[in-house]
């Protein structure tokens, strides 16, 4: 791993080294009359301040309308500025849209984006992400695996609030809708490479021509492979996409079939062992930037079966998905004054999701403390015939006893890691009809969204054992065994690591259909020249149908013992197992709501704007937890529809040198769930509270000089939690779990010739990881830097580094801390944002 990243720095500073060379090269021999108009070019191009004369599609009922005379808080990224973020992922990219708070220190996928004050670790839930004005999921399960980012990515529209409840599914808080890139006239082609110095290599391609008089195509698509963002030892991420467009260009309309294809597979990187609460810093033998538990020592797991077997699971394997679409999307002009619109896609969803997780600080134990355990004394016990008179650790890849682990590994530390397995593997179908009518005064659409999903398997969560393992990066696995006077082995507390296969947490499975059907009506009146006023209903219908299975808990392993009931090989942890249960449960619910909203719109001239709106709208319940609780008899309060509420004043602004966005709000999450652990069998209690937020965003670009731009996004809010009732109800009035005050993104920009040089500084406030408010994530900021340099019209340089002084944030604490009791801790786990990183892409026009 460490000769792959020096190899890839050595690469990155070539690339870096040929295009300081080329730009004297270059300037050198381009006439005056070329610098000058390129520099012509760029200062118009600069001056776009804020792009408000954009077209935007998302949000907005009608046509034609800018992000100026919009009556939502809208956020647009086109070809450019996406190339310059240059994501890990989608979550990654978010980051960039001021509302949105990002968790996305988990690797390319799984990660979690928070919009308007909703507390961390919620996945994409209350967003809803589209592609091409469709449904990536219908209720947001994972959508961050199905929905990946490549040069086939045109631009991206991010509704906050507003309408995103009225045109879109289960995304009640956001909206944002992915616009892929269509054939032009003529024929044209990209190609990107991207190199890292952690071991990654990324191919992109786009081609698109016209193929007859009225139909052009495109395909484009990705591959990369990676060791990871943190070292794992192996291949981390590995895979890639394809995508095809036709398009069909009528007299009165366009028609568009898509399909598209993933396969891929990413690591997941779960909190690791660090020290000191107040100021988080590692602890020996971890690296918190780039190190990891997880390694080749704990990749080959080994799991026992009923019947005495070994299933293997590779971790290589990671959190596979597989993803398929097909598509198609008709825009009609009726006649003068009625427009069709019309789309549907169909998905096929498989993911594989197989991850190592930690469980509550107190799993981080003295490695002889350990071996005082209960069940290690009690094991001492049972083999005391057999000549067993004390304990010790064993690694299990090479059979070494370890005589003193007093300082293993620096820290003196073992733990247990929580392998956790389930698998999605679903159909969708989704459908849009629209009819809009364009009157001198109103525009007025009605609509019908449907979607279906049949289930195969629902991502049930199995824990399929627990594995004692050593405290270092890239951990080994440890047994704890018993040993006589010669040091010999007698007997075994653990099966190659695992302390047991009948964890009592749960082998369910789930499966099942939701069928959605929504009426939409939306309605724009011009009531002056200056003013726009606008209003929407959407009332959904959704049926749940879902079957679930339980757990058989400890059942005996075939052949585990005598005939007399005695172990057979004298090792306690490969004597039972847990099972998935054969008595099946299944119930159906009907669920009916309305969402709402009211807005206006009122242009001051071209240059200045003002908006409001108040939107109630909601959250289905999802087929992914109603089918996971069934077996658990939890029903109600996990499965309820969520309601919010968005109040929102804002005002735009663009001159000829500063562009200015400015929202006020308030949110209000009503009747969300708060899962508290109260105990390592994974029972949870659960609170049903509301949250508050009160706050203002804004969007600001300053162009300082024709050369130099500083753009500042952010949000200054304040979260609160509401609702709490019994042992928790001093936590009413505290912060919202995971969520930051303020957050700041300063990009200053200097703009030469060929190119361009930025810095982005990022800075996030203070956090709670437990909903007490006890352990504090402190406030951090982290540092980018960029280079994109032209050579000329065809070939493009982008070298970046990322969190360039290396700085130790936290994302999270741990989320599965017992009873959300996180505090008080020497030792605890907590996610820390990922470490420097260097990338170079090279991009080929032809």
């Amino acid at each position: 791993m460490n000769n792959n990243r020096t190899y890839n720095k050595h690469l990155i500073a070539l690339a870096v080294s040929s295009a300081l060379f080329s730009i004297n090269t270059v300037a050198v021999e381009q006439s005056a009359e070329q610098n000058s108009q390129q520099s012509a070019e760029q200062n118009a191009k600069q001056k776009k301040l804020l792009d408000l004369e954009r077209i935007v599609v998302t949000g907005s009922g009608g046509r034609g309308q800018t992000k100026l005379e919009s009556s939502v808080s809208i956020t647009t990224l086109d070809a450019e500025q996406l190339a310059r973020e240059a994501p890990l992922g989608t979550a990654d990219l978010l980051e960039a849209v001021p509302g949105f708070w990002v968790e996305d220190s988990g690797g390319e996928t799984n990660n979690n984006v928070a919009p308007r004050g909703l507390r961390g670790g919620e996945g994409f839930r209350y967003i809803g992400v589209e592609e091409d004005g469709l449904p990536v999921v219908y209720d947001g399960v994972w959508v961050d695996f199905y929905q990946r980012q490549d040069i086939t990515i045109e631009h991206m529209e991010a509704v906050r609030g507003g309408t995103s409840g009225l045109l879109t599914t289960n995304g009640p808080a956001a909206l944002v809708n992915f616009i892929t890139r269509k054939p032009d006239d003529v024929e044209e082609a990209t190609i990107k490479l991207t190199t890292a110095d952690y071991g990654m290599y990324r191919s992109e391609f786009f081609y698109g021509t016209p193929i007859s008089d009225n139909w052009k195509m495109s395909v484009g698509g990705f591959y990369r492979r990676s060791d990871g963002v943190r070292d794992t030892e192996f291949t981390a991420d590995h895979g890639g996409q394809l995508r095809l467009n036709l398009v069909r260009e009528f007299d009165k309309g366009q028609l568009t079939l898509s399909a598209k294809h993933l396969n891929d597979h990413t690591t997941f990187f779960v909190p690791i062992p660090l020290q000191d609460q107040n100021n988080p810093k590692g602890i020996p033998g971890v690296d918190p930037q780039h190190g990891t538990l997880i390694g080749n020592g704990q990749r080959l797991l080994n799991y026992l079966q009923e019947d005495g077997s070994y299933q293997t699971r590779d971790l290589k394997d990671g959190q596979h998905t597989k993803f398929s679409t097909l598509g198609y999307n008709l825009d009609w002009e009726l006649n003068d004054r009625w427009l069709l619109n019309t789309a549907g896609r169909y998905s096929k969803f498989e993911n594989d999701m197989y991850i190592l997780l930690n469980f509550d600080n107190s799993t981080l134990v003295n490695a002889n403390d350990r071996l005082g355990q209960q069940d290690v004394l009690a094991m001492l016990d049972q083999f005391a015939d057999d000549g067993a008179v004390a304990a010790q650790y064993r690694y299990v890849d090479s059979g070494e006893m370890l005589n003193d682990v007093s300082n293993l590994n620096g820290n003196g530390l073992v733990t247990t890691s929580y392998p956790l397995y389930s698998r999605y593997d679903a159909e969708q179908f989704v459908n849009k009809l629209n009819f809009t009518y364009e009157g001198d005064k109103h525009t007025f659409t009605m609509g019908w969204l449907f979607a279906y999903v049949d289930a195969d398997s629902l991502p049930v969560d199995k824990w399929e054992s627990q594995f004692l393992t050593e405290v270092k990066d890239n951990a080994r696995l440890l047994d704890i065994v018993a040993v006589d006077d010669n040091q010999q082995v007698v007997g075994q507390l653990t099966d190659n690591g695992s302390t047991g296969y009948a964890p009592g947490w749960g082998q369910a499975t789930a499966f099942g259909t939701s069928t959605s059907n929504s009426l939409f009506i939306n309605e724009q009146y011009q009531a002056t020249d200056n003013l726009r006023l606008d209003g929407g209903i959407r009332v959904e219908w959704l049926e749940l149908d879902s079957t679930a299975s339980g757990t058989e808990f400890a059942k005996p392993v075939d052949g585990a013992f005598d005939a007399n009931g005695n172990d057979v090989d004298n090792n306690l942890a490969n004597n039972y197992v847990d099972t998935t249960s054969t008595k099946y449960l299944s119930k159906k619910r009907d669920e009916t709501e309305t969402a709402w909203t009211v807005g206006f719109n009122y242009t001051f001239s071209d240059d200045v704007s003002m908006f409001g709106r108040y939107a109630d709208a909601f959250e289905m319940p999802r087929l992914m937890s109603y089918g996971q609780n069934i077996h658990a008899g939890i029903d109600a309060d996990f499965n309820d529809s969520v309601n919010l509420t968005f109040s929102e004043l804002g005002a735009r602004y663009s001159g000829d040198t500063l562009g200015a966005s400015v929202t006020l709000f308030r949110t209000k999450f009503n009747d969300l769930v708060e899962r508290n652990f109260t105990g390592s069998n994974g029972e949870v209690a659960n609170q049903t509270i509301d949250t508050i937020t009160d706050g203002v965003e804004f969007e600001t670009v300053w162009q300082a000089l024709d050369s130099l731009q500083l753009e500042l996004t952010g949000v200054v809010q304040d979260p609160k939690m509401e609702g709490f009732t019994g042992v928790f109800s001093h936590w009413n009035g505290k912060q919202v779990k995971r969520t930051p005050k303020v957050q700041l993104r300063l990009t200053p920009t200097y703009y030469f010739d060929d190119g361009d040089v930025y810095l982005t500084v990022h800075h996030l406030g203070e956090r709670y990881s437990d909903g007490e408010n006890k352990f504090e994530l402190p406030a951090y900021t982290t540092v980018d830097m960029g280079i994109n340099y032209r050579f000329n019209d065809s070939v493009a340089l982008h070298v970046k580094a990322t969190n360039l002084s290396d700085e130790l944030g936290l994302t999270e604490g741990n989320p599965r801390a017992i009873n959300d009791v996180q505090a008080g801790y020497d030792y605890y786990y907590a996610r820390p944002i990922l470490g420097r990183t260097i990338s170079a892409s090279l991009t080929l026009n032809f």
